[in-house]
């Protein structure tokens, strides 16, 4: 049973910060999967998470997003806590969103945040990004496994 995004939230936000790096699947034309490891840094819009990634636009995911715009995401640590959604990811293309994108990496702090130029971004018009909108997520806090399998779900 879905709940408010409210009642996960800050485990959600928690998680995330901590675990970093986050498994990322898009789906191509031709039906199959492709993951990858990405870095999002996320923040509440108006109730609502919102995912910022810096990343390439390379073939696979420009095809990929174009037949699909839905992508799966995954964070997972030892420690078993847990967290998947779905969302739209959407290629910023807006200079004052790119500007956001930008400064928000350079002002969070390492190791969620960290200076963009080291990867060759010179400025936030350089800056290729995706927008992640996500209408599902759950989060599975790890201090109640094995007594507890069972994750929040919220539906957005």
């Amino acid at each position: 049973m879905a709940t408010d995004f409210s009642v996960i939230s800050d485990d959600f936000f928690r998680f995330t910060s901590d675990i970093i790096w986050c498994t990322v699947t898009t789906v191509g034309s031709d039906g199959r999967p492709r993951s990858r490891i990405l870095h999002p840094i996320w923040e509440s819009v108006d109730g609502r998470p919102v995912g910022w990634i810096v990343t390439g636009k390379t073939p696979v995911k420009v095809g990929h997003l174009a037949a699909n715009p839905v992508v799966a995401f995954s964070y997972w640590c030892p420690d078993q806590h847990a967290v998947q959604g779905e969302a739209i990811a959407t290629w910023v293309e807006d200079p004052e969103e790119k500007k956001h994108v930008w400064d928000l990496f350079m002002t969070t702090p390492p190791p969620l945040g960290y200076d963009l130029r080291a990867f060759g971004v010179p400025g936030p018009d350089s800056v290729t990004a995706l927008r992640l909108e996500p209408d599902r997520i759950q989060v599975l806090d790890g201090t109640q496994v094995p007594k507890n399998f069972t994750p929040r779900v919220a539906a957005l």
